[in-house]
C-alpha cells in the first residue's frame, strides 16, 4: 500500500525517472556504437541525446501542423458523413431504421433540451440588461473574464508541466548515459561484494536485454508506422503523417493500442472519400499490415514472444493507466518486459518471472499429475498433446509419464492421496498412453507412406527373424505394470515382444512360466519410491531358477544411479540396473544382434530334430 501511494504521489518526480531510463536503455547501443567509432563519451551522450530530441521535435512538429489543418478542414467534410450515414439507413429495413431514427432523435432531444433552456435564460438575462430599471451587464462580463482567464492559466500550466517534466528528464538521460559504469558499480556493491561476479554478469545481461528489446520494439514500431504512411499517402488519405506517427506510438500500448490506432484513418477515410470503397480499402490495408507485424515481423524480430504473458500485458497497462494516467500507459508494456527479464536473471527478483512471465507456472510433469488428480481428463489430454506437439513423442515417456506415476506413488504411501485418487490417476495415465500410441502410429504411418523405400525395408526387417521375447514383470503394483505398458510402446515391434505379467501373478508361477517356455529377457520394473525388496527377492528367485538368463532392473524415474542400490540388485542377480525408459530401450537395441545369435543357438537342436523326424 505504502508503494501504491509512493508510485501516485511521486509522479512529478518517478515519470521523468522513468522516461529517463527506458531512454537510457533505448540510446545506450547507439552511444557505444558512436564511442567505438572513435567518439568521446560526452561527445558520444550529446549527439545520441541531440538526435533524438531533434527526430521528436520535427515529428512533434510536423505531427502539431497537420492536427491543426485537421481541425481547420473537418467542418468541410460533413456533407460525405451525412451521405454515408444515409446510405446505412437505406441498407437497413424500414421498421428497424425508422426505429434506430427515432432512437437518435430523442437522444438528440434531451442533449438540445439544456441547450435551449441555456439559450432561453440569456436572452432574458440581455432583455433584463436592456431595461433601464435592471444593470446586471457589469457582473456579466467580469465573470466571463475570470473564467478565460483561468482556463488560460490551465493550460499554461498543463504545458509548462509537461515542458519541465521533458526537460528533467532530458537532463537525467544524459546524466545516466555518462554515469553509466558508475550506476551499474553501486548497484552491484547494494548486492555485497561477495558476489561481485554473479551481479555484474546478471546486471549486464539485463542491461543487454532490455536494451535490445527497446531497440528493437522502437524499430517495428517505426516501420510499421512508417509503411503505414506509404500506404495512406498512396490512397491519398490527408494527414497521412499523422496517422502513421500516431499509430506507431498507440503500438507501445500492448493489444488495444494497435486496434485503436486503426480507427482514425478509417474515420478520417469515411469523412475525405465519397465512396464506401475506398474506405473500406484503407481499413483493410490498416488490418492487413497489422496481421502481418504481429504473426510475422514481431516472432521473427523477437523470437516466439516478449516472455510476458497477455494477462500480464493488460494488467500492468491498467496498473499504470490508474497510476501515471496515459504516460504509463504506454510505458506499460516496457516496465512488464523489463520485470520479467530482472526476474530471469536475478534470483532476489524470481517471483516478477514467476507472475509475470508467460512460462508455464508448473513443470509438465506436475501439471499433468495436478490435472490426473484433479479429475480434470480434458485439461490432461489438452496438456499431453501440447507435449507431443512441441517435443519428441520418445521423451514424454521420461519426462512426463514416469514422474507422474513416482508423484502418485509417493504421496499414496505417504497418506496424501487416497487409493481412489491414485486409482483414478493411474487410469488417466492409461488414457494418456493410448492418446500417445495413437499419435505415434499416425506420425510412423504418414512417414511410412512417404516412402517405398522405407516400406520395403520395414517389411524385410519383419520377416527376417522373429521378434525377441521379453518377459515384465511389475514388481510391487499397477504403476510399475504401466511402466511396463511404456517400455512395450517405446519398443520395435518388429524386434521385440513384451509381455506384462499380471500384479498378482505369484512368484511361484512366474518361476514355472520360465521353466516351460524360457524368455531371451525377464525385466523386472520397480519404480521408485520404494519397489527395492520385490526386485531383489524376484532377482534372486529368476537367478536360482534359470542361471544364464538376463534380468534388467528398471528403477525408472530414479533420476541417477545409487551406487548402494546398484551393488544390491547386484548381488541379487540383476544383470543390468536402468534409470529411464530411453536407456532400457538403448541397452536392448545395443544388445539385439547378440541376443539373436543366442535365441538362434538354442533353437538349432530343436530344428535338428524337427528335420530328422
Amino acid at each position: 500500500m505504502i508503494a501504491l501511494l509512493a508510485l501516485q504521489w511521486g509522479r512529478p518526480v518517478l515519470i521523468p525517472i522513468a522516461l529517463a531510463l527506458l531512454f537510457t536503455f533505448l540510446l545506450n547501443p547507439t552511444v557505444r556504437s558512436l564511442q567505438r567509432r572513435g567518439l568521446g563519451r560526452g561527445v558520444a551522450v550529446v549527439s545520441a541525446v541531440s538526435m533524438a530530441i531533434l527526430l521528436l521535435t520535427c515529428l512533434g512538429w510536423m505531427m502539431t501542423r497537420q492536427v491543426g489543418g485537421m481541425l481547420a478542414e473537418l467542418p468541410q467534410n460533413t456533407t460525405n458523413i451525412k451521405a454515408k450515414v444515409k446510405s446505412l439507413k437505406e441498407l437497413g429495413s424500414g421498421h428497424l431504421a425508422d426505429q434506430f431514427s427515432q432512437m437518435i432523435e430523442e437522444i438528440s432531444q434531451e442533449f438540445q433540451a439544456p441547450l435551449a433552456g441555456q439559450k432561453l435564460a440569456s436572452e432574458e438575462g440581455r432583455v433584463a440588461t436592456a431595461s433601464p430599471s435592471t444593470v446586471v451587464e457589469e457582473p456579466v462580463l467580469l465573470r466571463s473574464s475570470s473564467v478565460f482567464w483561468l482556463s488560460l492559466t490551465g493550460y499554461l500550466g498543463s504545458a509548462f508541466e509537461v515542458l519541465a517534466t521533458l526537460a528533467f528528464a532530458t537532463v537525467l538521460l544524459i546524466f545516466f548515459l555518462l554515469g553509466r559504469e558508475d550506476l551499474r558499480d553501486r548497484v552491484v556493491l547494494l548486492a555485497g561484494k561477495a558476489r561481485l561476479t554473479l551481479t555484474s554478469k546478471a546486471l549486464e545481461d539485463v542491461t543487454e536485454r532490455i536494451s535490445r528489446y527497446l531497440m528493437t520494439l522502437a524499430i517495428v514500431n517505426g516501420s510499421f508506422g512508417v509503411l503505414l504512411t506509404i500506404g495512406l499517402l498512396l490512397f491519398q488519405l490527408p494527414y497521412a503523417l499523422l496517422w502513421g506517427s500516431l499509430a506507431a506510438a498507440l503500438r507501445f500500448i500492448p493489444y488495444i493500442g494497435p486496434w485503436v490506432g486503426a480507427i482514425f484513418p478509417f474515420a478520417m477515410s469515411l469523412a475525405a472519400f465519397e465512396s464506401w470503397g475506398m474506405s473500406l480499402a484503407v481499413l483493410g490495408y490498416v488490418v492487413a499490415l497489422e496481421l502481418i507485424c504481429n504473426n510475422v515481423v514481431e516472432p521473427l524480430a523477437f523470437g516466439r514472444s516478449t516472455g510476458v504473458s497477455p494477462t500480464a500485458l493488460l494488467i500492468s497497462a491498467a496498473f499504470w493507466l490508474y497510476l501515471w494516467g496515459p504516460i504509463g500507459l504506454v510505458l506499460s508494456a516496457p516496465f512488464a518486459v523489463c520485470l520479467v527479464v530482472l526476474g530471469k536473471n536475478i534470483p532476489q527478483l524470481a517471483f516478477f518471472n514467476l507472475l509475470l512471465g508467460d512460462s508455464p507456472a508448473l513443470r509438465a510433469d506436475v501439471g499433468l499429475y495436478q490435472r490426473l488428480m484433479l479429475g480434470d481428463e480434458q485439461e490432461a489430454a489438452s496438456l499431453v498433446e501440447q507435449r507431443l506437439r512441441k517435443a519428441p513423442a520418445d521423451a514424454i515417456y521420461d519426462e512426463v509419464f514416469i514422474p507422474t506415476l513416482n508423484y502418485a506413488k509417493r504421496d499414496n504411501q505417504r497418506n496424501h492421496l487416497t487409493d481412489d485418487d491414485q486409482r483414478m490417476v493411474l487410469g488417466g495415465i492409461q488414457e494418456s498412453l493410448l492418446q500417445t500410441d495413437a499419435f505415434c502410429r499416425l506420425k510412423t504411418g504418414s512417414e511410412a507412406d512417404s516412402s517405398d523405400e522405407t516400406k520395403l525395408e520395414t517389411a524385410t526387417v519383419d520377416n527376417s527373424s522373429k521378434p525377441i521375447h521379453i518377459l515384465g514383470c511389475p514388481a510391487t503394483d499397477e504403476t510399475d505394470s504401466l511402466g511396463l505398458e511404456m517400455l512395450r510402446q517405446l519398443l520395435n515391434p518388429a524386434h521385440w515382444a513384451l509381455e506384462v505379467t499380471g500384479v498378482e501373478t505369484l512368484t511361484s508361477e512366474i518361476m514355472i512360466r520360465i521353466t516351460e517356455d524360457p524368455p531371451a529377457i525377464v525385466c523386472i520394473a520397480a519404480l521408485p519410491p520404494g519397489g527395492m525388496a520385490h526386485a531383489r527377492y524376484l532377482c534372486k528367485r529368476l537367478r536360482t531358477a534359470s542361471p544364464d538368463i538376463q534380468i534388467i532392473v528398471g528403477r525408472w524415474g530414479r533420476g541417477r544411479k545409487d551406487t548402494v542400490e546398484l551393488e544390491r540388485l547386484e548381488q541379487a542377480g540383476a544383470t543390468f540396473v536402468t534409470t529411464t525408459l530411453l536407456e532400457t530401450r538403448q541397452l536392448l537395441e545395443s544388445r539385439l544382434p547378440l541376443i539373436q545369435r543366442r535365441v538362434v543357438k538354442t533353437q538349432l537342436p530343436e530344428l535338428a530334430e524337427s528335420v530328422s523326424l
